[in-house]
């Protein structure tokens, strides 16, 4: 894919500033100290440094197209991603080499983009190629010259974005012919056993389920009279404290009626002498 951005920059170079085949060699290889040893005559060089994925043109949702037929077919939003290359020009006089960067300058300036007619057959893209001046934030680091051990040249900076087609398009469904709408009455659940009796009562209480997340939930209001509504009255708790664990251990034996006990002399009988 890359390699056929480069043909079409050269392409573009070729018929825009324009750079003869006869007089003017365009390189993509490292402008290291090797290379530069090696140039015999004026050459333009184009050296990709740096791939990265295009924040500003990240888009969400899906893509969308149709056929004749009327069949719908979706798929994610293309990615974009940032090439960019360093364009220097090499020559045996300075005034050469100044000269060629500034037609080079002056074509990437009237092209915001790449034209599609410069596209090798086998470069195909689902967006347009923008063809642009890098940012200051996107600049070759400082010791990009001395990581290639090359001599220091000026350049242009230019950034190519590149829509990729990484994402299959998925046939969508039929489309809705109609809608339908359906009211149902909902009808009030039953309390069981809100009596104790063991059987279901005949209150009725307007309850709605709802689930979320797993969660079963009732919401309504229930009328009083049911345990747990509002104004219900609860039954009296059990008695609680250490006199009343006392008073269910030990009940106290039931007395029966009271019986005279024998008379003694001098004193009614049950009583006390006087």
């Amino acid at each position: 894919m890359i390699h056929y951005i480069d043909e079409a920059i050269e392409a573009l170079l070729r018929r825009e500033v324009p750079l003869p085949e006869t007089s003017v060699d365009i390189s993509f290889a490292a402008p290291d100290r090797a290379w530069g040893a090696g140039v015999t005559r004026p050459t333009i060089n184009v050296f990709l440094w740096d791939v990265r994925r295009n924040a500003a043109r990240v888009t969400a949702g899906l893509a969308e197209q149709s056929a004749t037929t009327g069949q719908v077919s979706r798929r994610p939003s293309s990615p974009v991603v940032d090439l960019r290359y360093l364009v220097t020009a090499w020559a045996a006089e300075h005034r050469d080499e100044h000269q060629l960067l500034g037609s080079v300058l002056r074509c990437v300036l009237a092209n915001p983009g790449i034209p599609p007619d410069t596209f090798p057959p086998q470069l195909t893209t689902s967006g347009s190629l923008s063809l642009s001046l890098a940012s200051e934030e996107a600049r070759v680091p400082g010791e990009f010259w001395s990581s290639l051990d090359g001599r220091l040249k000026p350049g242009l900076q230019i950034v190519v974005a590149l829509p990729l087609d990484v994402f299959s398009w998925v046939t969508a469904g039929p489309p809705a012919t109609s809608v339908a709408a359906a009211l149902q009455r909902l009808e009030p659940d039953r309390v069981p056993d809100v009596n104790g009796s063991g059987q279901p009562s005949d209150v009725d209480v307007a309850l709605r389920r709802r689930r979320s997340s797993g969660v079963l939930t009732m919401e309504g209001r229930m009328p009083p009279g049911v345990p747990g509504a509002p104004g219900a009255q609860s039954p009296p708790p059990p008695p609680s404290g250490p006199g009343a664990a006392k008073a269910s251990e030990n009940p106290s034996p039931r007395r029966g009626p009271s019986t005279p006990g024998p008379a003694r002399p001098g004193g009614a009988a049950g009583g006390t002498p006087a």
